[in-house]
């Protein structure tokens, strides 16, 4: 659910925003070429025990937005402040089609690290807020989990996918 919490809200600006883009999960510091530019991870989360096998987990979005313009500091706040407001409205009270409490503006606030504003960028963070329930799982399915988050691992050296979808797993032993 995570994952597609990520993506469905940047899926969503992108589709809704002529000319903003992907950034495609850069960190700050790194090129993302053209402007402007979005991003988005789950980064935090809390839980709040909703029943002896079930909980809420309450999800913080962040959403890393970037601006380059290399005229100057006024022309980069004048571009991004409209970026903002229109971000926070096209996901204030957005279910996103998921099974997600609808998403809260929590706050948002500049990010840009020197490295940025010598490249001529401005960057915002932007915060969203939702939750879903979890219910807790058997050993087999926690297993099929960890084996999809450790199939995401990087080999270095190998040309060999390091992720895939579907997921043999071996007779495991009883014990």
């Amino acid at each position: 659910m995570i994952t597609a919490i990520e993506e469905a809200a940047v899926e969503r600006i992108v589709d809704r925003l002529a000319g903003i883009r992907k950034t495609g999960g850069k960190k700050a510091g790194e090129g993302i070429g053209p402007s402007p530019s979005v991003d988005a991870g789950c980064l935090e989360a809390g839980f709040r025990r909703v029943s002896k096998r079930c909980w809420s987990q309450e999800v913080t979005l962040s959403l890393l937005v970037t601006l380059a313009n290399p005229k100057s500091e006024e022309a980069r706040r004048k571009g991004i402040n409209p970026l903002i407001q229109a971000i926070v409205q096209l996901l204030l009270d957005q279910k996103l089609d998921l099974e997600i409490s609808a998403l809260q503006p929590v706050n948002w606030r500049e990010v840009t690290n020197e490295d940025d504003h010598a490249e001529g960028k401005i960057r915002y963070l932007i915060k969203m807020s939702t939750s879903f329930e979890i219910e807790k799982q058997d050993d087999e399915v926690v297993t099929d989990l960890l084996t999809v988050g450790l199939s995401y691992l990087l080999k270095p050296g190998d040309a060999v996918a390091d992720a895939t979808d579907i997921i043999d797993l071996p007779d495991l032993p009883k014990g």
